[in-house]
């Protein structure tokens, strides 16, 4: 090991300007080149500058591929478009947090409020036949180590939410506030009315951060501390905080800035390691041995993994192990309280080998050497590690190891060999959503939070319950509202497909990513919903019980044609559907037949007259055309 100085400074503001995931690996290769921005290496970059990055990486990759990582930031791209300045930058964190304090502070708002919003869910949604359930993306659990009915969850774009009945039921904690991702949650052990969350969005910038916040109510109410919206840049990711179990004063922060220490209960931190921090651990029978874990490649040698250990929380060494890799596109730690001298480094491979699995590691004496697991299996089965990575080590034994990525597998011989516990496709005893992101264990039941939400086992991971409940997380792309019947709706949202709201009950009716959808005006039991680029149109005729799916129409060259990433549909006052891929198109029935080809790139909208189904609008680019 080499001893390194220690770094204690103040902390300083982040990078105003928006960029994406720098664990991506189109971001790892727009710093690394200057091909495609005039400017040398920087920190901000263009909107526009980032998704030319994207789409120079995609295009000889398929990503359509299940796990391919393309739609996390399709997500991102669309929803951030809307809000560029005239040189194409975002704004800042604080920009937007200022916006928001001026519009509560306007009198006219504040004594005459525009209008009353409720929530109407998701919630609890059920399943259509061969359809799969799911709400919302969860990224973060926590349990009140005082009161095990007691659970805070949180949302990459849906705030915080908190149970007192152990998972039956959630309360919204965050609803006054804009909308706002929390990527970790801890509670103080000696004091379970303090809760910290960390802000934003530390997988795919759903939202951005704001700081750290902090509750001493039990999340009621919350205040903002040392890292807060005047110094939290749009660009900032919270990976993990702490609290130390013997000192509620000091808490620890990984974020992607660096390894940031607290010893006033988040007034001010210090710097104690810089650097994209990508984990953070405390020994479970030493909260003053900390071990952090950072990938330096947004600056430095391109793509190198650093490895980190405290035995006093001040004074930091390298740990040097010639078996841990230096390169590394996700890496994650894991300790157990079974045997406090055992520490585990799970490790993605980088992009250019698709974040497959590269190897775990184990060390049996705290850090100081390491061997590698026999495991070669590929617990990825997929290239979105960058995404969404899960590791957790059985407190109450250290030979058992879930990883997480697609699916869940499971070790019971210290990681030398897994069995995979679940198929996302099936809907079995053991399913949870695709794509996990976070596993935590709390009085012995394992936690899995997913795209989907969250699910709980207490039978160390052969079943799983769905426990997201009345938790409305659900990310939505488009909605439609029967006409005439507001009690009727259907919408597409981010990886739980399409979802409709009849007789009081949501039900999912079809899979992926549910985008433009519509409710004929003469009968809202006839539903039709888009998935991503118009790739296929789900038509149901009985309220989403059945569908049909219809592909695409073709180009000349028989293709078939890719519309925007969500692509616009609409019905007229007739019934009849209309959709905008490069052109505007009818469906009849079995396909589809073309109105209007006139149009260099696929439309951005589509609205056709309520009271004359002859008058339409389509938008394109900065274009819009109308037709009589």
């Amino acid at each position: 090991m080499r001893r390194l100085l220690l770094l204690s400074c103040l902390m300083v503001a982040f990078s105003s300007y928006a960029q994406y995931n720098p664990q991506a690996p189109w971001m790892s290769e727009l710093e690394k080149s200057g091909e495609l921005t005039s400017k040398s290496s920087r920190s901000n970059y263009t909107l526009q500058e980032i998704s030319e990055a994207f789409d120079d990486y995609w295009a000889d990759r398929d990503w359509k591929a299940k796990g391919s990582g393309f739609k996390p930031f399709k997500r991102w791209e669309h929803y951030w478009k809307h809000f560029v300045d005239a040189r194409g930058y975002l704004p800042s964190s604080k920009e937007l947090w200022e916006t928001w304090e001026r519009k509560n502070t306007r009198g006219a708002f504040a004594a005459n409020p525009i209008s009353n919003w409720t929530s109407v869910g998701p919630f609890r949604p059920g399943i259509f036949t061969e359809q799969l359930p799911g709400t919302g993306r969860i990224n973060a659990i926590a349990v009140d180590p005082n009161n095990p009915d007691i659970w805070y969850i949180g949302a990459p774009a849906g705030g915080i939410w908190k149970s007192t009945d152990a998972g039956g039921n959630w309360e919204n904690l965050f609803d006054d506030f804009p909308q706002i991702g929390v990527s970790a949650i801890a509670i103080d052990p000696n004091d379970s009315n303090i809760v910290y969350i960390a802000t934003g969005d530390d997988d795919a910038f759903d939202s951005y951060s704001v700081g750290v916040f902090k509750s001493l109510d039990g999340g009621q109410t919350w205040q903002t501390t040392g890292f807060n919206p005047d110094n939290t840049g749009f660009n900032t990711l919270m990976m993990e905080i702490l609290i130390d179990p013997t000192d509620s004063n000091t808490l620890w922060l990984a974020a992607s800035s660096g390894l940031y220490k607290s010893t006033d209960g988040a007034a001010t931190w210090d710097l104690r390691q810089p650097g994209y921090i990508a984990d953070l651990k405390l020994k479970p029978d030493d909260p003053n041995t900390v071990y952090a874990v950072g990938n330096e490649y947004i600056r430095a040698n391109g793509n190198t993994t650093v490895y980190y250990k405290s035995t006093d929380g001040e004074n930091f060494e390298l740990l040097d192990s010639p078996i841990l890799p230096l390169s590394n596109g996700r890496v994650l730690l894991g300790v157990s309280a079974a045997n406090p001298e055992v520490l585990y480094v799970l490790s993605a491979r980088t992009f250019s080998d698709n974040f497959s699995y590269r190897g775990l590691y184990k060390s049996t004496d705290a850090g100081e050497s390491f061997t590698q697991t026999a495991n070669e299996e590929d617990l990825m089965e997929s290239s979105q590690a960058w995404f969404d990575l899960a590791l957790e080590i059985s407190p109450d034994n250290a030979d058992e190891v879930y990883v997480g990525c697609l699916n869940i597998w499971k070790s019971t011989d210290g990681g030398d060999s897994f069995s995979k516990l679940n198929e996302w496709f099936v809907n079995d005893a053991a399913y949870t959503h695709a794509d996990i992101h976070t596993m935590k264990t709390f009085n012995g039941t394992l936690f899995a939070c997913t795209d989907g939400g969250l699910y709980t086992s207490d039978d160390r991971g052969q079943t799983f319950i769905d426990k997201t409940g009345n938790a409305a997380v659900g990310q939505f792309y488009r909605v439609s509202v029967a006409k005439g019947d507001a009690s009727i709706i259907t919408g597409g949202l981010q990886d739980n497909g399409g979802q409709i709201l009849g007789e009081g009950n949501w039900n999912n009716y079809h899979g992926g990513d549910g985008m433009d959808n519509a409710i004929d005006p003469k009968n809202s039991s006839l539903v039709y919903g888009f998935t991503q680029f118009g790739g296929s149109l789900n038509l149901s005729t009985d309220g989403g019980q059945s569908i049909g799916r219809f592909a695409p129409p073709l180009d000349v060259n028989d293709n078939p044609r890719r519309g925007n990433w969500i692509t616009p549909m609409a019905v007229d006052s007739e019934g009849r559907l209309y959709a905008g891929y490069d052109g505007v198109f009818t469906f009849n029935g079995d396909g589809w037949d073309v109105l209007y080809e006139d149009v260099a790139n696929p439309l951005e909208d589509l609205e056709i007259s309520e009271t004359d189904p002859q008058s339409m609008y389509i938008a394109q680019d900065d274009e819009l055309l109308f037709s009589t």
